[in-house]
C-alpha cells in the first residue's frame, strides 16, 4: 500500500505539488493523468525518492524512508539516462547484481520484450523504443512488489504497446501495485484502473477509467482541458 500525506514541493516560487494526498489498497492499477506542468513527474520523483517534498510523508508498506522501501520498488523513470557508451548488457548486469537477480531472469525479460540482438549495442546507438523496453526491464528484476513507470508507453511503436498493456495484466494477476503516469490514456486497455487526475500538483479527480467515458458533459468540460487529445478522445467514448 502505497500513502501520500500532504506532499508539497516548490521549485523556487512555483508550487509544483500543492498538498498532494493519496492512498491506495495492496494491488492494482494507479494511472495518474495531467497535462504537461501538472505534477506527475515531480511525484513520481518523489516516490522513488530522487526528490525530498518540501513538506508531507511518503510511505510504502508502511515505510517512510525511500532508501529501504526502493527495494521493494520496481523503477522506469522518463527519461531513462545512464552512461553512453555503457552496453545494455552492461547496464543489466549493474542493476541486476544489487537485487541479487540470476542472468536466467535477465535473459528471460530480455528475450520476453525482443531485446537480446541489442544486448552487445552501446546505449548511444539504441533506438527511443529500445531505451524505452531495457528501462522496463530494469524495473522488472528481482520481481517487486510495485512498479513505478513514468510515461511508459512513451517511444514503444504498436508491438511495444501492445507488449506492455500485455505485461499489465500479467503482472495485475500476480497481485502486483502498479503506478504508472501516461497523458495517452486511450492505449490502457483496463476499466479497472484507478485514474488519478492532476492538475498544479492538486489531484483533482479520482475515478475508474470505465467511469471516465460516462462523465456527464459539466464534469466533461471540467477535466478535458487538462489533457492531451488523446484523454479528451476517451471521455467522448459511449
Amino acid at each position: 500500500m502505497l500513502t501520500i500525506n500532504n506532499v508539497t514541493h516548490t521549485f523556487g516560487r512555483q508550487m509544483v505539488l500543492d498538498n498532494f494526498s493519496l492512498e491506495t489498497k495492496k494491488a492494482g492499477l494507479y494511472v495518474f493523468a495531467g497535462a504537461n506542468g501538472s505534477g506527475k513527474s515531480t511525484l513520481f520523483n518523489c516516490i522513488g525518492g530522487f526528490i525530498r517534498p518540501a513538506s508531507g510523508t511518503i510511505s510504502l508498506n508502511r515505510c517512510t524512508h525511500p532508501d529501504v522501501y526502493r527495494k521493494q520498488l520496481g523503477i522506469s523513470m522518463e527519461p531513462f539516462k545512464t552512461e553512453s557508451n555503457l552496453t545494455a548488457g552492461q547496464i543489466l548486469e549493474i542493476a541486476r547484481l544489487p537485487k541479487k537477480v540470476g542472468i536466467d531472469e535477465v535473459n528471460h525479460w530480455l528475450e520476453w520484450w525482443e531485446l537480446t540482438d541489442a544486448v552487445h549495442k552501446k546505449f548511444k546507438a539504441l533506438s527511443v523504443g529500445m531505451i524505452k523496453r531495457l528501462s522496463l526491464i530494469t524495473s522488472l528484476l528481482g520481481d517487486p512488489q510495485a512498479l513505478l513507470w513514468d510515461e511508459p508507453f512513451n517511444g514503444l511503436d504498436p508491438l511495444g504497446m501492445e507488449k506492455l498493456r500485455q505485461l499489465i495484466t500479467d503482472q495485475l494477476a500476480k497481485g502486483k501495485l502498479i503506478l504508472c503516469s501516461t497523458h495517452i490514456l486511450g492505449e490502457l486497455g483496463n476499466d479497472d484502473a484507478q485514474i488519478i487526475i492532476m492538475e498544479n500538483g492538486r489531484l483533482i479527480r479520482q475515478a475508474q477509467r470505465s467511469q471516465l467515458k460516462t462523465l456527464n458533459e459539466a464534469d466533461k468540460k471540467e477535466i478535458v482541458h487538462l489533457f492531451e487529445p488523446a484523454l479528451a478522445e476517451l471521455t467522448n467514448q459511449n
